[in-house]
């Protein structure tokens, strides 16, 4: 970890003054009682509190220095164990016999406290297994309150002219911005004490399971689904058209017909409309793209015959447990994809790391909540994610309409 000696004194200073203030409340409660001394007593409390304050304030610089300088993609095993044991206490005790600054290693100043960069970590990475687009789309972490970027066209018109002809201006490329916020998402698992008492029960693990549950359903369905009200816009909120590329207004998505209401077409023609959404894609985008449906819909595809009989759906382990279709990767993970229905988009083809940008703001916050719900323990979590397409070509849904 970085500046880890530096982090390791401040804590051991930090537990030497929550120490003596220990001593020093015990002292002010039996001088209390003899009602003399008062005001000596108070004066050393308040300078204790300035000292702690002020090792918090370090360890709390060097935590955000520390997340803001980790690459996204680095392990994050080297978190100090005294953060963990901290973090570890919070959970099971809250506050307890200590004071609230000797916690404040995690605090956030909007409240809470921070979840150690690793269990942070990890629930990042375990939310990937409910949230399939993480495993395709671009990802960035950021530390504003949203990700901007531009949008170019690419098209500078030419023109032939001859040797003495007029030259007009010709029409230039347009730039226009795109902009991800981050949105506040938040969850609040609930256990009794005793279980939280209960030194057999690997309680960092329990909450990182339950909160990478809950956190990853959520965006999940948001990626698909979200209006971008107050949470990501997912690929199937945008407006859709059959028009192409060429003639299709930026922003609007490219939708292909399966050529029935809420089914595919009968035999031997019912694969067709596969090969016409495949086409429809730029084949630029063909290398990083893959057939994204829930796993019903994978069931109905793996029926499809060719005109020879064969079937076009294939095995292959090495492009993932789903196969492939027309030699292109297949993923039914995406469970929040509808299935076949009328107008239903299905069927979703493209390179989603190109089409589709999520922006994760650093820092998980938990607030202990003991009192509630009693006699549960409340743990209100919250994180900031955002999602949204940005290239609107480089996806194509399969519409199951005539």
């Amino acid at each position: 970890m970085e500046n880890f000696a530096e982090v390791k004194k401040l804590v051991d200073d930090l537990g030497k003054s929550v120490h003596d203030m220990r001593q020093n409340n015990e002292a002010k409660m039996a001088e209390l009682a003899k009602n003399n001394g008062v005001a000596e007593l108070k004066a050393a409390q308040e300078k204790l509190d300035e000292q702690v304050a002020n090792m918090v304030k370090g360890l709390t610089d060097l935590q955000r220095q520390n997340a803001l300088g980790a690459d996204n993609h680095k392990s994050n095993d080297d978190v100090a164990p005294e953060i963990k044991a901290a973090f570890n206490h919070l959970v099971r005790r809250g506050e307890g016999g200590l004071d609230a600054k000797s916690l404040s290693s995690l605090t956030n100043p909007d409240g809470g406290y921070l979840v150690p960069r690793d269990t942070s970590g990890r629930i990042i990475k375990k939310a990937q297994d409910y949230s399939p687009m993480r495993r395709y789309a671009s990802v960035q972490s950021i530390s504003g309150d949203a990700l901007e970027g531009l949008n170019d066209n690419g098209v500078i018109s030419t023109g032939w002219v001859g040797e003495t002809a007029a030259r007009t201006a010709t029409a230039t490329t347009q730039l226009g911005m795109w902009k991800v916020p981050a949105h506040e998402i938040y969850a609040n698992p609930q256990a009794t004490q005793r279980m939280l008492d209960d030194a057999e029960i690997n309680v960092e693990a329990w909450i990182s399971g339950k909160l990478s549950e809950a956190f990853g359903q959520a965006e999940a369905d948001a990626f698909i689904n979200g209006n971008g009200v107050g949470k990501p816009r997912g690929i199937l909120s945008r407006t859709f058209a059959t028009t192409t590329d060429a003639s299709r207004a930026w922003g609007t998505v490219q939708k292909v017909a399966s050529g029935a209401s809420g089914a595919f077409v009968a035999s031997p023609n019912a694969a067709d409309c596969l090969i016409s959404l495949m086409t429809a894609l730029h084949p630029k985008y063909w290398a990083g793209a893959i057939f994204a449906m829930n796993r019903y819909t994978l069931g109905e595809v793996m029926k499809l015959k060719d005109d020879t009989g064969a079937y076009i759906w294939q095995p292959n382990f090495q492009m993932g447990a789903a196969g492939t279709i027309l030699g292109q990767k297949v993923d039914a993970s995406f469970d929040h994809l509808p299935s076949l229905g009328a107008a239903s988009k299905s069927i979703v083809f493209g390179d989603f790391s190109n089409a589709y940008q999520i922006v994760d703001k650093k820092g998980i916050t938990i607030l202990r909540d003991p009192l509630t719900n009693k006699p549960y323990v409340g743990f209100y979590t919250t994180r900031r994610v955002g999602g949204d397409v940005i290239n609107s070509e480089a996806y194509k849904v399969l519409s199951f309409e005539a």
